[in-house]
């Protein structure tokens, strides 16, 4: 008999998180806007936007389940979007709450926090931090 080899044959590979947002300020990047929109039957879609040095904007959403703190514990359907015009963030919401309706659920609320007027991205990391876990108070208080 021969010998089994017990190494695998390819390295495992690091599964890129497909709804984290990269913003590197000396690339002229910076983040643009977030929102936030709550089903009646307690899902929540998450939709974060940079914009980048040509003045375009990448977005990505997805539906997600909220700790205490507003962070997502789960995520489904990821869409990711990139080099759009501004309009699009609005486009994205709108498409949002028509995918909900159509899943058989009632948009519940929706909520939109800009970015633009925090002048560091680390002042902008902190105020979404923020604003995320208001909103995830917001939500819980919320009869669904």
């Amino acid at each position: 008999m021969g010998e089994v080899n017990a190494t695998p044959e390819a390295a495992a590979r690091v599964i890129e998180d497909l709804t984290a947002m990269e913003v590197d300020p000396d690339k002229g990047e910076r983040l643009y806007k977030a929102a936030l929109i709550q089903s009646n039957k307690g899902v929540a879609y998450r939709m974060l936007a940079k914009s980048l040095k040509t003045g375009k904007l990448d977005l990505v959403h997805y539906g997600c389940d909220l700790d205490e703190n507003g962070n997502p514990a789960t995520k489904w359907r990821i869409r990711r979007i990139l080099e759009q015009a501004p309009e699009r963030f609005d486009k994205e919401i709108e498409a949002i709450k028509k995918a909900v309706k159509e899943d058989g659920e009632e948009v519940q609320g929706a909520w939109v926090h800009d970015l633009t007027g925090i002048p560091d991205v680390a002042g902008q990391g902190k105020s979404l931090e923020e604003w995320s876990r208001k909103m995830a108070a917001e939500i819980r208080k919320r009869p669904s």
